[in-house]
């Protein structure tokens, strides 16, 4: 039987925490190593309600994309909705383990699947690691280039967005694109520096929107759940053809916080 150090040895060759930034919480953040796991579920945000699926589904091991605890606690006590769901899981045995800014940057990890997913070619990082032969962001170009609205479309349907936003001139020509997914604006001069006319991240203040617009750059943005969201559900088929003595599934019941209002 497959044990949380199983799955962590797998995570660890696929999404290596030296990828991770210096900011970043990764790594095994609740559990026991020696634990078995039967059961794993995939989520992009460790919630309350990820919290009891994963005790009503039995799970022992949950992979969530950001981390919990990752402003740091002094105490985990039922006074915060954080402590009380640590305080579950780890009454239930259930173990955490976060990718997080590794999963991002990994070969096969967020961006390069949304890079392959807008059809990029000759698919790079946008910022070089300085410990790995890969790094943060991609960039790549198209085979044929398309309008901007035209692009658009191609992105919503790639991360099945019900909306994106953006900041460009319709008409205006895409031919190389850089990407970043979450929250990813200070990428925006690496796309600059790279010579891309077109920037894809999941959110930015509209200060960065205004940035973009004076340095002629198309900003395109997904949404955060959007931009991440498809890599986790990716992440569990992967989990699951590794460890293939584990039931691995997507979170059933996360969704994006966000709606949008259509009169």
């Amino acid at each position: 039987m497959s044990t949380v150090s199983d799955a962590i040895a797998f995570l660890e060759e696929f999404a290596p925490p030296l990828l991770a930034e210096s900011w970043d919480n990764v790594g095994l953040l609740v559990g026991r190593r020696d634990a078995d796991v039967k059961t794993i579920i995939t989520c992009l945000t460790l919630t309350p309600d990820v919290a009891q699926e994963a005790v009503g589904e039995g799970a022992q091991l949950i992979v969530s994309h950001h981390p919990v605890l990752f402003r740091g606690a002094k105490t985990i006590t039922d006074s915060t909705s954080e402590g009380l769901t640590l305080l579950q899981l780890i009454e239930h045995g259930i173990a955490v383990y976060s990718p997080h800014t590794s999963f991002d940057s990994a070969l096969l990890g967020v961006n390069q699947q949304l890079a392959n997913g807008f059809g990029l070619v000759d698919v790079a990082p946008l910022r070089p690691s300085e410990n790995a032969a890969i790094g943060g962001g991609r960039m790549g170009c198209l085979e044929k280039p398309v309008l901007l609205r035209e692009f658009l479309g191609t992105l919503r349907s790639a991360v099945s967005a019900e909306y994106v936003e953006y900041c460009g001139l319709p008409g205006a020509p895409v031919s190389k694109v850089a990407v970043a997914c979450g929250s990813a604006a200070e990428f925006l001069a690496d796309a600059v520096s790279a010579g891309c006319d077109t920037f894809v991240t999941g959110e930015a203040s509209f200060h960065s929107a205004l940035e973009a617009r004076e340095k002629g750059l198309n900003l395109i943005l997904l949404g955060h759940y959007s931009s991440e969201r498809p890599a986790v559900e990716r992440l569990a088929s992967i989990l699951a053809e590794a460890l293939t003595d584990t039931d691995v599934f997507a979170s059933r019941v996360e969704i994006d916080p966000l709606a949008v209002f259509l009169p």
